[in-house]
């Protein structure tokens, strides 16, 4: 048998497939014999592995691009994120919530993972006509290994989980509060309160007054909530 060394085409695996099969196909070969080990599950309907914790859980997901067809576009992206059922639920109860306010904890596409190394990932996609499907799923398969399970473990306590989110403060105000308030740490979660309220307080004053603001459709009850809390167990210390 000759080789022909001049033949620089990129391998295509399971061509033969619709894109979204084809991407599934991919995933289930390359990235899911390294984490199911570790406790992950294939939750073919969603597109996703899922690995239950005690109080964080851990998604890997991915979606095909809506424009792929045949062997002409197979492109797809990567999400990974922490979410956490019970955390909803307490929040749900404690603040006596109409409704479950049940987003992600914290996660995003790959594009803005730490640490994800962006070899064959082109504008926030994976190409697998453009690449060599071999070399590109183990990319991602390393990636996952290490970038997005670096992820993870800053969510493998209620104090990790508050380290992390404190990068960002404001964005995640109302999760570190009650992250404290879930551990019985009520002072520090009345000072992170009085040392990062100023941008609550300041965009009361700027869009308050607008019951249609981005402020006064979802962020002025959130803090209210918080507020209302931290007050109260500081009126009972009196």
């Amino acid at each position: 048998m000759k080789l022909n060394i001049f033949n620089n085409k990129p391998t295509q695996l399971y061509s033969d497939l619709k894109p979204g099969e084809r991407i599934d196909k991919l995933f289930v070969d390359f990235v899911f014999p390294v984490i199911e080990p570790k406790g992950f599950k294939y939750l073919k309907s969603k597109r996703e592995f899922k690995k239950k914790n005690d109080f964080f859980d851990f998604h890997i997901s991915w979606y095909g691009r809506k424009y792929n067809e045949s062997n002409i576009s197979v492109e797809f992206d990567i999400f990974i994120n922490s979410f956490s059922p019970k955390y909803r639920k307490w929040e749900t109860d404690y603040y006596k919530l109409d409704k479950n306010w049940g987003n992600a904890i914290d996660g995003t596409r790959v594009d803005y993972i730490k640490g994800w190394d962006k070899e064959y990932y082109n504008l926030g996609w994976y190409d697998l006509v453009k690449y060599d499907n071999a070399k590109l799923m183990d990319k991602v398969k390393d990636n996952i290994e290490n970038a997005a399970f670096r992820f993870f473990d800053n969510y493998t306590s209620f104090d990790s989980a508050i380290e992390t989110l404190k990068e960002y403060p404001i964005k995640h105000f109302e999760k570190i509060i009650d992250f404290y308030i879930l551990q019985d740490k009520w002072q520090e979660a009345v000072d992170f309160f009085e040392n990062n309220k100023q941008w609550h307080e300041e965009q009361e004053e700027l869009e308050g007054e607008d019951p249609n603001s981005q402020y006064s459709l979802n962020r002025r009850k959130p803090f209210e909530l918080r507020k209302k809390a931290l007050n109260n167990w500081l009126q009972q210390k009196i």
